[in-house]
């Protein structure tokens, strides 16, 4: 049976909890009307002129403007200002239920209709693909839907890992292998982007000012998948010491190599909880190796984990700073979306320097 989508995703290590109190960790919510089809006559067109004059009404009947700093306010306490149901009935209308409007209008509240919509008419997208892995924990019906996944985007090795992840949940070691070894050399792509993108058009179609569209679609979206890395991990160290039990130490190797490998991948990913899970991964696999220059690489991880953990606090504090304008965060959320949320940071903490 599906799971609910997670209310809350659950941060791992220091810096992880601090971005989950920073950004707020928004996860979608259950509960919307289901879209109204058109008729062809005129009473038909009449009503439906008379929803769409309702809808637009709603749209424009928006809550009185928040702040950045109050709209920050209500994120930290895991509350928003949520879409009406005739605001996400408008948005998905004006997309022509196209994919994006389709998923956006399932994170921000529609309900499951809309992804049981978008799983019917785009059964082979991507983003389909890992919007409803989410919503399973069975590992048989996962696997299902990663096969589709790994057909439609080979190049991403999300497919690779979460299936590694499903068959060692069913005992199936040697696959489980095979698909780590596929993993090597391709991105982790959760999509956070893509789908961040499509949440922002919906929260401006709404009326939400754009400094606070961006924030609340770039970071309030859960990372279920790339948190789900760190159990693969657990279930990495597993397998090594079955195949050390068995002196098999080329395969103890070889996972070690695949997990220092994706932890790389992950820290290129983009956001600062990719970063954070890369770190603890390959951290993990410096300390089962225990040598002088793994040591060192130790060392500099944690330096860098610091470093990474005083910027994303300094930006939290100007978060909260009214004297920083609405439109430059504006360009920081852009710039987090281009170019990843570290060089975000930085580019934030130039402009304004803090003592």
């Amino acid at each position: 049976m599906p799971t609910p989508f997670l209310k809350k995703t659950a941060a791992w290590g220091a810096l992880a909890l601090l971005l989950a109190l920073v950004f707020g960790l928004i996860s979608s919510r259950g509960g919307a009307s289901a879209p109204a089809g058109d008729g062809t006559g005129p009473a038909s067109r009449a009503a439906s002129a008379s929803r769409s004059t309702k809808a637009d009404r709603e749209r424009v009947a928006t809550p009185r403007k928040l702040s950045f700093q109050e709209a920050l306010a209500l994120a930290q306490k895991n509350e928003e200002r949520k879409l009406t149901a005739g605001q996400i009935d408008a948005f998905v209308k004006a997309r022509n239920r196209s994919v994006d409007s389709l998923l956006s209008a399932f994170r921000l509240g529609g309900g499951e209709a809309f992804l049981k919509e978008a799983e019917e008419r785009f059964p082979d997208h991507p983003q389909v693909l890992i919007t409803s892995l989410s919503q399973w924990q069975d590992a048989e019906k996962r696997l299902a839907i990663l096969e589709n996944l790994k057909r439609v985007d080979p190049g991403n090795a999300m497919g690779n890992c979460m299936a590694a992840r499903a068959l060692l949940q069913l005992g199936r070691k040697d696959e489980a292998l095979e698909e780590l070894r596929k993993s090597v050399g391709k991105p982790v792509n959760d999509f956070t982007v893509a789908l961040a993108q499509n949440d922002e058009e919906a929260l401006l179609f709404s009326g939400l000012p754009p400094a606070q569209a961006k924030m609340m679609a770039l970071f309030g979206g859960s990372k279920t998948l790339v948190l789900q890395l760190r159990g693969l991990s657990d279930q990495m160290a597993e397998m090594r010491k079955g195949f050390q039990a068995e002196g098999d130490e080329q395969s103890v190797e070889t996972l070690r190599g695949i997990q220092s490998g994706f932890s790389q991948q992950l820290q290129q990913s983009g956001t600062l909880i990719d970063n954070v899970v890369g770190m603890f991964l390959e951290k993990r696999a410096l300390k089962e190796s225990g040598s002088p220059e793994a040591l060192a690489q130790l060392e500099e991880l944690d330096q860098r984990g610091r470093s990474l953990t005083t910027k994303a606090n300094q930006v939290m504090e100007l978060m909260k700073d009214p004297a920083v304008s609405e439109s430059d965060w504006a360009l920081y959320f852009d710039r987090a979306k281009l170019f990843g949320e570290a060089p975000a940071n930085d580019w934030m903490l130039e402009r304004y320097p803090q003592p």
